[in-house]
């Protein structure tokens, strides 16, 4: 699993998405856990491929409604697109990370962004 360095989108912009993204790793990718990140996800096959980004606990208490389900997050992208994820604080795992696997990688890029300040 590797794990994937934030890059910050100033005021000037991107203006080449795809050669910002790298090449997703076989058994996931990963990121420093942190508010307002967008996890982008290319998909250059010619099949749709899925993301899942793997709840770290099955439910949540809340003290007003109890005990609430906690769902993975999953994400298909058609071939030929690209997909955003922005992923709530609360799906950090026990390495204080965001982690995420793919379905299959052929063809398939992703990088991490934020917004810079």
């Amino acid at each position: 699993m590797a794990l994937l360095d934030v890059q910050r989108v100033s005021k000037a912009g991107i203006a080449d998405l795809s050669g910002a993204l790298a090449a997703a790793d076989a058994a996931g990718d990963s990121v420093k856990a942190s508010s307002n990140l967008l996890i982008v996800v290319e998909n250059g096959d010619a099949i749709s491929h899925t993301v899942t980004i793997t709840a770290p606990t099955n439910t949540s208490n809340d003290v007003n409604y109890g005990a609430l389900p906690v769902s993975d997050i999953v994400v298909t992208i058609a071939a030929g697109d690209i997909g955003v994820v922005a992923v709530p604080l609360g799906y950090a795992n026990g390495a204080n990370e965001f982690a995420w696997t793919y379905d299959a990688v052929t063809s398939v890029t992703t990088g991490v962004f934020s917004l810079a300040p």
